[in-house]
């Protein structure tokens, strides 16, 4: 449906993904002046996505979604980046958002950063204008710039906003969460230790099968002392046999990497029978 009032024509709702990601090894190097920790970390894309539909409205922002214990004004990622976007292009529009949420929130998967980077991108196509979208993204969260990328992998140092473009063969994993959220403050105010940098090309070279798979996660050691389970997530995705174990970001939720799709799908399932309560999907790096 078209319609035209006071000189603006609209454009067709847009259907975007939001992928949510994995951290494949992060370094916390250092706690910066701006209060703000030094990371060094290779964040990865996932075929698990959020579905954001953005409709251009006349009037103000507004969100709906399926997930009812999210916040569905400023206090919301996307609606902030909704707003910041259309300030800065000048728009004199509005825009309805409806989130499907499919990704855990404060999960340590990048969900709500992946919403608000689509939504970005979404309306820069809506309305287009001289605005710097990775600006933008800096200014809402450490996680965003990532996915304006549109690509698999990106090592990322920084506060997150420094990216470098990194290939990686595709493979297959499964993500479990035992149900508990995070924020990514309280992750980082339970560190124990400050970390080395990260050796990427042996991270690679390991996703390549060419020699074994090591990588940490400078965050892990105080998010599992705090919550027993995700010791026991690390436990049950070690003893299913995956490769590469590892909690993801600032956590909850863990990974293990399988030989392929079918393997993913067989422990997954095996896991999701024997936890009820955790939360476990099989995917892919998208």
């Amino acid at each position: 449906m078209h319609w035209r009032r006071a000189g603006l024509v609209s454009r067709p709702s847009l259907h975007l993904k939001a992928p949510a990601k994995i951290n494949l090894g992060l370094g916390v190097l250092a706690k910066r002046g701006d209060g703000f920790h030094e990371i060094d970390t290779l964040m990865v894309r996932l075929a698990l996505h959020d579905v954001v539909t953005l409709e251009p409205t006349l009037g103000d922002i507004s969100l709906i979604t399926n997930d009812s214990g999210l916040p569905v004004d400023d206090g919301n990622l996307a609606v902030r980046a909704a707003r910041f976007y259309l300030e800065a292009a000048g728009a004199k529009a509005g825009v309805k958002i409806t989130l499907e949420k499919r990704v855990p929130v404060a999960a340590g998967l990048g969900g709500g950063a992946s919403d608000a980077a689509a939504v970005l991108l979404g309306l820069a196509e809506l309305h287009p204008g001289r605005v710097n979208l990775f600006n933008l993204a800096r200014n809402l969260g450490s996680d965003v710039p990532f996915f304006l990328l549109k690509k698999t992998a990106a090592r990322a140092r920084g506060r997150g906003e420094k990216l470098e473009p990194v290939d990686l063969p595709s493979r297959a994993l499964v993500l479990v969460n035992p149900g508990i959220k995070i924020r990514a403050s309280d992750a980082y105010a339970a560190l124990q230790s400050f970390t080395p940098r990260l050796r990427v090309k042996r991270i690679v070279s390991g996703l390549e099968g060419l020699e074994p798979l090591r990588y940490f996660n400078g965050l892990q050691a105080g998010v599992t002392l705090a919550h027993r389970s995700v010791r026991e997530v690390l436990v049950a995705l070690r003893n299913a046999g995956l490769q590469g174990v590892l909690m993801s970001g600032s956590g909850t939720t863990c990974f293990g990497l399988a030989a392929d799709r079918d393997h993913a799908q067989e422990v997954a399932s095996s896991l999701h029978n024997t936890f009820p309560s955790w939360w476990v999907n099989a995917t892919t790096f998208a």
